[in-house]
């Protein structure tokens, strides 16, 4: 990776506040290491919205049932599905 600070996730704990300031006002991204290797990278927000998702391009996810005919409304298809596996039953009274 670049030069970017690396933070045990022990320091991360210890300074959380600190380092949220870092990242969310000085624009600064950190890498957290647990026990030698590297586990997440914190970055400002933006800057994961504008590598995610450039505007005008829908979310991957989105649409990709649009073309199925056996589901035309899909709140009251999941709605059903869910009826169906539920555990809980009707008591009448």
């Amino acid at each position: 990776m670049q030069n970017i600070p690396t933070v045990t996730t022990k320091e991360f704990r210890d300074n959380l506040a600190e380092i949220l300031e870092r990242v969310a006002i000085g624009r600064q991204k950190f890498l957290i290491s647990k026990f030698g290797k590297e586990k997440a990278l914190i970055i400002p927000v933006d800057k994961f919205q504008k590598s995610t998702t450039p505007k005008g391009v829908p979310l991957p996810g989105f649409g990709i049932w649009k073309k199925r005919k056996d589901i035309k409304n899909g709140t009251s298809w999941v709605t059903k599905l869910r009826a169906k596996q539920s555990f809980r039953r009707k008591i009448s009274g």
